[in-house]
């Protein structure tokens, strides 16, 4: 799990190039109506809590049209409502099902709908975010500075990915986000009914943001967390990513769940070190902006020494090791795609490093480049 950053909150820095939000914006809630998109566990998981206290819509492609209700928009004979019938249903400690709750959430199909969208929270897999973000980028409303919230895996690339691949892409605001809800997709649970989605909440977590408004209807609804400054939630972000770099990768080429990676031979811890120091090298490089945007040298010098101890090799080997043993029976993402013959998100994990190592720094990552093509020459 991501821990809260209680160990850097105290320190307070500026946000660099910080884009200001327009004064009609910020004096009202800009949330709501939110459109999701992204048709798995954490896009429904969101949508069915959120909708209880907002305008919640889900987007989904056209293959989910026979699994929605469909009804007549009021009064008019050319427009068409659908609505995703959802069961969430709830584990204990022991993965029992406790509880069972249904709710429809309204839904669009993409490309059938062209009103603005104010407030979209991204939860696609990583690799599906800019195909899906470009089939509905056209309908975001620069009007309002419209908000795309990242709360998918790997929002640092896909934040970069959004940045190079639209154009006017300084017209909207983009937002980053992590939560540590765990949840996954199941069959529904009434056999006779194939319409509908069925999604488990198998944990509960901590949501943060960069949006005070994402975080207060959070909170509406019961969930924990807080809204963070942006040098907070890259920290949080590059730590995160330091543990999908190291766990992603090798449970998939080892076939093995997360704890059991504390166990294997020796190599491992080598593999390990080499992955996270290349990492630590890109995350204090790219954590610079926000010391240099600091005038008083005493603040400088204070984030260069927090910045430095955090993205040590050894804070995040601790930290992936920790993370390791709170999800020991987890099996991740990455080993689930190679099970089920997906593509993967390694690209925007690993590959992201190396990236950015290779195209910005001259640096060469070979052992995240070696992970990437570890993993994508797994036979399925």
């Amino acid at each position: 799990m991501i821990r809260p950053p209680h160990h850097f909150m105290n320190l307070r820095c500026k946000t660099p190039k910080a884009k200001s939000m327009s004064t009609s914006c910020a004096q009202r809630d800009c949330i709501f109506p939110m459109h999701i998109l992204g048709g798995g566990s954490i896009g429904f998981l969101f949508g069915s809590k959120l909708k209880t206290c907002g305008d919640v819509t889900m987007l989904l492609r056209r293959h989910n049209k026979p699994r929605l209700k469909e009804t007549p928009s009021d009064g008019s004979f050319t427009a068409t409502k659908y609505f995703a019938p959802v069961q969430v249903r709830r584990t204990s400690d022991r993965e029992i099902i406790t509880t069972t709750t249904t709710c429809d959430i309204k839904a669009e199909i993409i490309g059938d709908a062209h009103d603005p969208i104010e407030s979209l929270l991204v939860c696609t897999k990583a690799n599906d975010a800019i195909p899906a973000l470009s089939s509905i980028w056209d309908r975001l409303d620069r009007k309002t500075t419209a908000k795309v919230i990242i709360l998918s895996n790997g929002a640092l690339a896909i934040r970069d990915s959004i940045q190079k691949h639209f154009n006017d892409h300084q017209n909207v605001q983009i937002i980053t986000a992590t939560t540590t809800h765990g949840a996954y997709t199941e069959q529904i649970s009434d056999t006779g009914n194939k319409s509908g989605y069925c999604v488990v909440h198998a944990g509960d977590g901590l949501t943060y943001c960069t949006n005070n408004k994402f975080i207060d209807a959070c909170q509406k609804v019961g969930w924990k967390g807080g809204a963070l400054s942006d040098f907070e939630m890259n920290m949080m972000l590059w730590k995160k990513l330091a543990a999908n770099c190291v766990i992603n990768p090798l449970t998939a080429i080892h076939g093995v769940k997360n704890g059991q990676l504390l166990r294997l031979d020796d190599n491992i811890d080598g593999t390990i070190t080499n992955i996270l120091e290349e990492l630590s090298s890109i995350a204090i490089l790219e954590m610079e902006p926000f010391i240099q945007a600091e005038e008083d040298l005493e603040v400088q010098a204070r984030l260069q020494r927090s910045i430095r101890e955090h993205f040590s090799v050894k804070f995040l080997k601790d930290f992936v090791t920790t993370v390791m043993t709170d999800t020991s029976d987890n099996i991740s993402s990455m080993l689930q795609d190679v099970n089920a013959n997906r593509t993967t998100e390694v690209r925007f994990l690993n590959g992201y490093v190396a990236n950015l190592g290779e195209e910005k720094y001259s640096i060469d990552c070979k052992n995240n480049k070696g992970m990437c093509n570890k993993v994508e020459d797994l036979k399925y």
